[in-house]
């Protein structure tokens, strides 16, 4: 039986709580003589800076478990398992969280520690949710005034205003783009807790508080605020619009704030969409959604709680613009996610929905490599961020060539072929340093296509 050389998957790495770098989520493999197991230490957002291998007998690793690490299933195939590991040293102990498969939740005839070999299946307990017989696609058009990039730049306490520079309106650390839906980032010089000082992230409820004003002067005083996510001394409070009714997936406005509740980072898109443009389409049942969802998984695996099925928007993107489609979304809690699944058929979404479904994402011996084309591009000082849907297992990496009047991007995704992964397809963003800022420089792809401004 061959192991599996895996590496990041969980959505959101955690990092030691010393700072903003740290030891990241890793994954683990399974083999019969034990666990190997990656750790990778860097920074969020970052490639890691150090890349550690631990190998484990079954025994040792089950100690290692109770001592340091949350474990859960999250895929595996006949004969060989993946495990998602939360890394320790966050201060919580190694108990796993409310509602994982732990070490000791395993299924009957299953080792404790081992995963079942027949995957994994998302269960859903009573009955599931109705939803409409017909939905739109909700988009936005047009452009970002200078009026509502200074309400944005006010609200995050940005001085001075903005300027026009290019197809962007920029401030002290902001920049917005000035074609709908105005994606927009944000970056201050620092909070007021000064060096050796010890400041620790602001608790939850502060948090919630000293975000309230921003999301209200954005327009989301009523949307679904989450705070739980901490980095270093800073914590992210993420805001999802609620849209003609509906909760919304992957349009969120995230506010990253310091010890002392102000404002010194975020990221979002400035327009929400309001009303269904073009036509309706059939709507496919939660039942059906939730079945796709576990294509592939046998039908005796480990059942993974989904504590609650909601018919909503999720954020995806047709003819190179970022959209909100009709979506059946999942609260999985032993995956601190909600999973999107498209509730209407994808065919409707055109060429600007490419599913690129990826095995787990390591470039291992025998790894496989191609391009994914980018949808969009947003730019900070002189990070170029490319927006594109992927898939949730494959490593992607972007790239950059500066030449001239352009610079030609590039978006690799790799993969081990013959790996399970979990069918899903995200909207996802990678970045690059460039050399300069990018000013009024076009971004173009490799085959010389144009790369519009999110």
């Amino acid at each position: 039986m061959r192991g599996a050389d895996l590496t990041r998957l969980h959505p959101r790495p955690r990092p030691s709580s010393a700072g903003g770098a740290g030891e990241w989520c890793a994954l683990v493999s399974w083999v019969r003589a034990g666990f190997r197991v990656r750790v990778e230490t860097g920074s969020p957002g970052g490639e890691p800076d150090r890349v550690v291998w631990r190998q484990r007998s079954v025994s040792s690793a089950k100690e290692w478990v109770g001592m340091s690490m949350k474990i859960r299933v999250f895929a595996g195939v006949a004969g060989e398992g993946l495990l998602v590991a939360g890394c320790g040293g966050n201060g919580d102990g190694g108990s796993a969280p409310a509602g994982s498969v732990a070490a000791s939740e395993s299924p009957p005839g299953i080792a404790p520690g081992e995963p079942d070999p027949h995957g994994v299946r998302y269960r859903v307990a009573g009955a599931l949710p109705k939803g409409p017989e017909k939905a739109g696609v909700y988009g936005v058009d047009g452009s970002v005034s200078r009026g509502a990039a200074e309400r944005l730049a006010r609200a995050l306490g940005v001085p001075g205003g903005v300027r026009a520079e290019g197809g962007e309106w920029r401030g002290d650390g902001l920049t917005v783009a000035r074609q709908a839906p105005g994606a927009w980032s944000y970056v201050a010089e620092g909070g007021k807790c000064t060096r050796g000082k010890g400041c620790s992230a602001p608790g939850e409820t502060e948090a919630r508080e000293a975000a309230r004003p921003v999301l209200t002067a954005l327009g989301l005083a009523g949307a679904e605020v989450g705070a739980d996510e901490v980095q270093g001394t800073s914590r992210v409070v993420e805001a999802d619009p609620e849209v003609d009714g509906l909760p919304t997936d992957g349009w969120s406005t995230r506010l990253r704030l310091a010890s002392g509740g102000e404002v010194v980072g975020g990221t979002g898109r400035l327009h929400v969409p309001r009303t269904a443009t073009g036509d309706r389409y059939p709507v496919r049942s939660a039942a059906d959604a939730l079945a796709a969802l576990n294509e592939g998984a046998g039908k005796d695996g480990t059942a993974v709680p989904v504590s609650r099925a909601r018919f909503g928007l999720a954020a995806r993107t047709r003819e190179g613009h970022p959209v909100l489609v009709p979506a059946w979304l999942f609260s999985v809690p032993s995956q601190s996610a909600t999973l999107a699944q498209t509730a209407i058929d994808e065919r409707h979404l055109g060429s600007g929905e490419p599913r690129h479904p990826g095995g787990p994402s390591s470039a291992g011996p025998g790894a496989t490599s191609r391009s994914v084309p980018p949808v969009s591009y947003a730019v900070a000082g002189r990070e170029l961020s490319l927006r594109f849907t992927g898939g949730v297992c494959a490593r992607y990496r972007a790239h950059a060539e500066e030449k001239g009047g352009q610079v030609r991007v590039r978006l690799s995704e790799e993969k081990e072929p013959g790996k399970v992964c979990v069918m899903i397809a995200k909207d996802l963003t990678r970045s690059v340093t460039l050399d300069r800022p990018l000013g009024d420089r076009t971004v173009v792809t490799t085959a010389g296509k144009t790369v519009p401004a999110a």
